[in-house]
């Protein structure tokens, strides 16, 4: 029977998963047949298709029950034959998967499997460089600048590119590309094409996030309901957004706030998102605000993860093929092997706010040589060749504004050097206008920023206000003592100087006759963080802040100190602070905590204790929290608390829990006390619309996935806590990375036995705001265990090919003429072949009883006769199997 390329792709795959199956049973022994055949090739008869090729030779002696009977076994010698064809798979190229494609296979001859077929355009758009694999194998011609009309023929890529590799793996459908480094073009870590990056599906969706609070005391009973919405909706390449809330209050009217509408668009040329509608500003050089308007501002998301945030390029030269290490505190962060010449590191993963790196190279002698290159960073750093940019045009979203003033923003950053970042950036809007300029420093001493920002108020009735704000930020790891000054910032404000949403409410004030004074110019600002590794011994942290301000007298200023270490049986810490109001007023804090596992186990719930002491209040509170379940989908909290004030003293105790489920999450508390009692209950979740119907599910984020597999009801998202494929064949995935690879994968624990996976894994690059759809192929069928031997009790040959009615391997004959078989339909015949004649073939005729469809339901055992071809249907007899 002739079939198509992807009808055989599927009765490989059938084949692979039946002799999977069949491991225990055929392969392994079939396996120590191939040792023995091999030991015996000189007097032992061979498999003819696997002697001539150097596959696996198996000696067909061990295999035969009847001295006169043959048994063909050649399909074994070279594994699972690919036929020609165009097969959709994904393509890996150094364990880095690159595309999802259609690659055609094109015949190999001489008995072999086809192979893929790529041409020399495709891998270098993979990474491939022809150039130098051509300059070291003295290659005189220039392989880039090939005739276009050669440009999509297939290649040999392991003849051209020394040491390169193309491996077809057909159970995960995958082909896996190995190139040396050497003759790969440089690419960031994590670095994924734009051109994979999926616009996803038209969908839409609304997040509910509803609950109910009451609480009881001294004979007041209160109410509270909240419903929070999240809607979306995705057309195209733009994505539209709503967020609203309902509130409504015992002895209160029912509010609705409409809290951000917008939609959405990214450009990828300028690694950038276009807004419309309602956001936020950025904060980089500008305080933040929020506006409604139309935005176009950078997205660091589309950026590889390597290239976020700052971290200096690593500059150097090696004499021979060198190994070039950076560590950083003693431990290796990076790895990599350089040829002879001057080499550039410029994909360091961005840690925290830095930490001097030393690089060694190793040479091929064995040679070393050292240096080290400053890092630190503060907020406004960026990578050298690197541009953020910001423009905003709108107006001012406040709500306490009785005149929302229009207005217009622009703010650029740009990376000069491994120390030097500027930035700047201005604001225009009615009476007001404001300019920044500044620089960040990388040094051996800390990161430093600095900064000055002009502003000009017009005050209505009043002269206008002019005034300089300078800032000043620094940032430090000091290595020898592992000391992290993590904030240390200053800021100084003339008289005259507002900042935006300030001179904004000022302005508001003059304009509608409220009180000047109410609006606070700031004066000056200083706040610290230190963090302080003793290693064995715990940390410490301080932090620290104080402002004062021109227009009324006292500062406010906080301060708080804190110690943890980890103990035996637990962690405890003790942190003391104190807060200074400008009115004068003070108030002091101690906290001790405890946290203890009560049990070795994994999962074992956690008891914590807190006492605490305010001023003249004290309270001492304990709590057992953990979670429970196969997924851990169920989490629960208990306490019991104790406080005095003034000599007296209340208790109050309450439990909560949580249950996420595949299609929602519900939460519930309760607490009572001596004088109140408190009872609450919620439910959060997703609705999804999108091209396979409407799917419940836990709340999503701005960017998830649909997984389809079509009869695989009850499988599980490992990915994702709690979600299974529900009765028509799909399952939201809530959260997905956008502009990077995400692989989603599926245990199929809890499917019916019925269902078989083509495939478990997938992957998706979505862009921000998409919908991806991740399609799994499934197989419906069912499965059984059918102990079958000919008429008059002889066993069929053992490793004989079993094929269904459309001619499709379905398995293979074990011992005592046993075969598992899948894919079967309700009824049917399977053939048995051990040979081309008609007398070397039999068949089996059944038919199963009504499938129960239970996830857990055993697969049936069929016992019955192999016949002729031409004889009538033999009795089956079926039983379940334990």
């Amino acid at each position: 029977m002739k079939t198509s390329s992807r009808q055989q792709s599927h009765a490989n795959i059938h084949f692979n998963s039946v002799v999977s199956g069949l491991k225990p049973i055929t392969m392994v022994v079939l396996s120590v047949f191939a040792v023995l055949g091999s030991a015996h090739a000189a007097t032992a008869p061979m498999s003819e298709a696997a002697s001539a090729n150097g596959g696996v030779a198996f000696d067909t002696t061990f295999l035969r029950t009847d001295p006169q009977q043959t048994v063909d076994v050649a399909r074994f010698a070279k594994g699972n034959l690919v036929s020609p064809g165009v097969y959709s798979v994904d393509i890996l190229v150094n364990d880095t998967r690159v595309a999802h494609d259609d690659v055609r296979f094109i015949a190999a001859g001489n008995g072999e499997s086809a192979r893929p077929c790529f041409s020399r355009k495709a891998l270098q758009g993979f990474g491939v460089d022809f150039a130098k694999a051509a300059a070291d194998t003295g290659a005189k011609h220039d392989v880039d600048a090939a005739p276009a009309a050669n440009a999509d023929e297939c290649v040999d890529l392991g003849a051209m590119v020394p040491g390169a590799t193309v491996e077809f793996d057909f159970q995960e459908q995958k082909i896996v590309v190995t190139v040396p480094q050497k003759y790969m073009r440089n690419s960031a870590r994590g670095y994924v094409p734009p051109e994979m990056w999926e616009q996803g599906v038209n969908a839409g969706f609304v997040n509910y996030n509803a609950n109910a609070y009451r609480t009881d005391g001294s004979g007041v009973h209160s109410t509270q309901e909240y419903l929070g919405l999240n809607a979306g909706l995705n057309i195209g390449a733009w994505h539209f957004r709503h967020q609203s809330s309902v509130t409504a209050a015992s002895g209160q009217p029912t509010t609705f706030d409409n809290v951000a509408t917008y939609v959405q668009h990214d450009v990828a040329k300028l690694r950038s998102q276009v807004t419309l509608g309602d956001a936020y500003t950025t904060g980089d050089v500008f305080d933040s605000v929020s506006f409604r308007g139309a935005q176009i501002a950078t997205d660091d998301r589309m950026l590889p993860e390597s290239l976020r945030g700052y971290a200096p390029v690593v500059r150097g030269t090696a004499e021979t093929n060198a190994r070039v290490t950076v560590r950083q505190n003693g431990q290796v962060i990076y790895e990599t092997t350089v040829s002879p010449g001057a080499f550039e590191i410029n994909d360091l993963y961005a840690t925290g706010y830095g930490g001097n790196l030393d690089v060694t190279v190793t040479e091929a002698d064995g040679r070393t040589k050292s240096f080290t290159v400053p890092y630190a960073s503060v907020a406004q750093s960026l990578r050298p060749g690197v541009t953020r940019f910001a423009v905003t045009a709108g107006q001012l979203r406040n709500d306490s504004l009785q005149t929302k003033p229009n207005f217009a923003q622009f703010t650029m950053q740009r990376g000069l050097t491994n120390m030097l970042t500027v930035y700047g950036g201005a604001i225009v809007s009615n009476g007001y206008l404001a300019a920044n300029g500044g620089a960040a420093f990388n040094t051996k001493y800390g990161a430093f920023s600095a900064d000055v920002t002009a502003s000009q108020t017009q005050v209505p009735g009043q002269n206008a206000m002019h005034g300089t704000s300078l800032r000043i930020g620094y940032s430090k790891v000091i290595d020898p003592t592992d000391t992290s000054i993590t904030v240390a910032a200053y800021r100084y404000s003339t008289a005259g100087y507002m900042s935006f949403s300030d001179a904004a409410t000022l302005r508001d004030a003059a304009l509608h006759g409220g009180d000047l004074n109410s609006v606070d110019r700031e004066r000056g600002r200083v706040q610290v963080t230190i963090n302080q590794n003793l290693k064995e011994h715990g940390s410490v942290f301080v932090t620290a802040s104080t402002q004062h301000y021109w227009n009324r007298s006292g500062s406010d200023t906080f301060f708080q100190a804190g110690y943890t270490n980890s103990y035996k049986y637990g962690t405890y810490s003790i942190t003391a602070g104190r807060t200074r109001n400008s009115d004068g007023s003070m108030s002091n804090e101690i906290m001790l905590s405890t946290t203890i596992p009560l049990g070795h186990a994994q999962h074992s719930p956690l008891l914590t204790t807190n006492l605490s002491k305010t001023g003249d209040a004290s309270n001492l509170q304990a709590n057992v929290s953990g979670t429970a379940g196969e997924h851990n989908q169920f989490s629960y909290n208990a306490y019991g608390t104790y406080g005095q004030n003034a000599g007296a003293g209340n208790g109050n105790a309450g439990v909560s829990g949580v249950y996420r489920a595949p299609y929602a999450q519900v939460t519930a508390s309760a607490s009572a006390g001596a004088n109140s009692a408190q009872m609450s209950a919620g439910v959060s979740g997703s609705i999804v619309a999108h091209p396979g119907g409407v799917t419940f599910s836990q709340t999503v984020g701005d960017t998830f996935g649909i997984v389809e597999a079509k009869g695989a009801e009850g499988a599980s998202v490992s990915s994702a806590q709690g979600v299974k494929v529900n009765h028509n064949g799909y399952a939201v995935v809530p959260y997905l990375t956008p502009y990077g690879m995400n692989t989603v994968d599926i245990d199929t624990k809890g499917t019916s036995t019925d269902v078989e996976f083509e495939s478990t894994s997938g992957h998706a690059v979505p862009r921000a705001g998409s919908v991806v759809m991740l399609k799994y192929k499934t197989v419906t069928g069912r499965a059984a265990l059918i102990q079958a031997p000919r008429l008059g009790g002889d066993a069929l040959p053992f490793g004989a090919e079993v094929v269904d009615q459309n001619g499709r391997n379905v398995g293979v004959v074990a011992q005592d003429s046993r075969i598992f078989a899948r894919g079967l339909e309700d009824n049917g015949s399977l053939v048995v072949k051990w040979g081309d004649g008609a007398a070397e073939q039999c068949r089996v005729d059944y038919v199963l009883p009504k499938s129960s469809g239970k996830a857990d339901a055993a697969y049936l055992s069929v016992q019955g006769h192999c016949v002729g071809a031409a004889s009538t249907q033999a009795n089956v007899h079926m039983s379940e199997a334990n």
